[in-house]
């Protein structure tokens, strides 16, 4: 049992997350603390920075630093690698699954349990996107590749498509609707705080599926890399 919790251990000491990121989602809970305590109306507006810290937060990278000797004390110790891999996934993600949890307690101490929206089926599936892809993405790359490059993606997509977004219109038999529904997915993709706080149509259920099972696949893919790699010292290269 010992042996099963240790890379827990390991990445909650070395821990994948800066101090930075940490104190940051401590500031962001306060505010989002203070602006719902005010008004719990504002809490799909508080829960939006949480989200895209998150974006970053997730994206820790996992090569560069093993391949400078970071990690050789569980490649070498005879760990099992997905188990290692999901261990680094979750101490990297943890920060801002805590701060949602926090932030949406308040929520419903404030209004008394009478709103939930950070509770809601769109704000758990933007959480969810944004704690998986971007982890998976920056496997192989520096900290921060994968948060600036969905960045940049989004900056792109709102600046060339700024009316296109997750719709809730019904779903017809014609390619126009269809047409329709793949560009909301590509829009949850991108953006998916536009669904923080809805309990979502069925049409948007359909929407931000295809993302849901990308960022899946890739969490697959990831713990598949890892557990194949060879990861040779930087020195040695």
């Amino acid at each position: 049992m010992v042996r099963l919790f240790y890379p827990l251990r390991f990445f909650r000491v070395v821990g994948p997350v800066t101090g930075l990121i940490a104190w940051t989602f401590l500031a962001v809970v306060i505010v989002g603390a203070v602006a719902i305590a005010s008004d719990p109306m504002k809490a799909p507006a508080a829960i939006v920075p949480v989200l895209v810290l998150q974006v970053f937060a997730a994206s820790t990278g996992f090569s560069v630093p093993a391949r400078r000797g970071h990690y050789d004390l569980l490649l070498t110790g005879g760990h099992s690698r997905v188990w290692m891999a999901l261990a680094h996934w979750w101490t990297s993600i943890a920060p801002g699954i805590t701060a949602w949890l926090v932030v949406a307690s308040i929520e419903m101490a404030a209004s008394a349990g009478a709103h939930t929206t950070l509770l809601a089926f769109g704000t758990c599936a933007a959480m969810c996107l944004v704690s998986t892809l971007p982890w998976a993405i920056t496997l192989r790359l520096p900290r921060f590749s994968g948060g600036i490059g969905w960045l940049l993606v989004l900056a792109t997509w709102t600046s060339l498509f700024p009316t296109v977004g997750v719709t809730a219109a019904p779903v017809t038999d014609t390619s126009f609707e269809v047409l329709r529904l793949i560009r909301s997915a590509w829009s949850f993709l991108v953006y998916p705080l536009g669904l923080v706080g809805q309990p979502l149509s069925p049409n948007q259920v359909w929407a931000a599926t295809p993302a849901l099972i990308l960022a899946a696949g890739a969490m697959v893919l990831a713990c598949r890399w890892i557990l194949r790699a060879s990861v040779p010292l930087e020195a040695a290269q």
